[in-house]
């Protein structure tokens, strides 16, 4: 009765969890209009729980698997595209300094539409999340994390990826976009 038990729960952890993941067709990625500066409210409410091997391929190399603890909740995703002769600084900061949340962003092609986790390989992706050594100090505030890109002669897509540290499925953030001439 206790095995049987025991599988029955596992079974429904796996099914509820599976159940959280989307599949390719259902990720949804938030277009913005080109401005050179843009500021939004979000929740990770809008978002989901995503598997994360794509983020560790050597092809992508967005952040270790050492690290996944600060990406294991709910995504949100933008997509922006950045002209040529341009920089861009992208930042995230929690409405609550009790809501670990982090960032990533892919530099991809000006016409890749990919997006994680079917997401295989980029020009280049950038993660900022607290920087420890052993265990996360998870009692420790929530701070702004920030990424930034530069363009010299070609425009690219940016895929940015607003993500809860592990269980993490709902909590209010603030992104801010700048584009800056180089």
């Amino acid at each position: 009765m206790i095995r049987l038990t025991i599988l029955l729960s596992l079974f429904l952890s796996c099914s509820i969890f599976l159940s959280a993941q989307k599949t390719a067709e259902e990720i949804e990625v938030i277009d913005l209009d080109y401005q050179s500066k843009i500021l939004l409210n979000g929740n990770l409410e809008q978002g989901f729980i995503m598997p994360l091997k794509w983020a560790e391929s050597s092809q992508v190399a967005c952040f270790p698997g050492t690290r996944f603890y600060e990406f294991k909740g709910n995504h949100v995703l933008y997509r922006v595209q950045m002209p040529a002769g341009s920089n861009v600084k992208v930042t995230v900061t929690p409405k609550s300094k009790k809501t670990r949340i982090n960032l990533y962003a892919l530099r991809l092609g000006a016409n890749n539409y990919d997006a994680p986790p079917e997401i295989f390989r980029a020009i280049s992706c950038e993660s900022s999340y607290p920087i420890y050594a052993g265990r996360p100090n998870i009692k420790a505030p929530a701070k702004p994390q920030s990424i930034e890109y530069m363009s010299i002669r070609k425009p690219y897509n940016i895929l940015i990826g607003v993500a809860g540290a592990e269980g993490l499925t709902a909590a209010d953030y603030e992104l801010k976009i700048e584009f800056t001439e180089r």
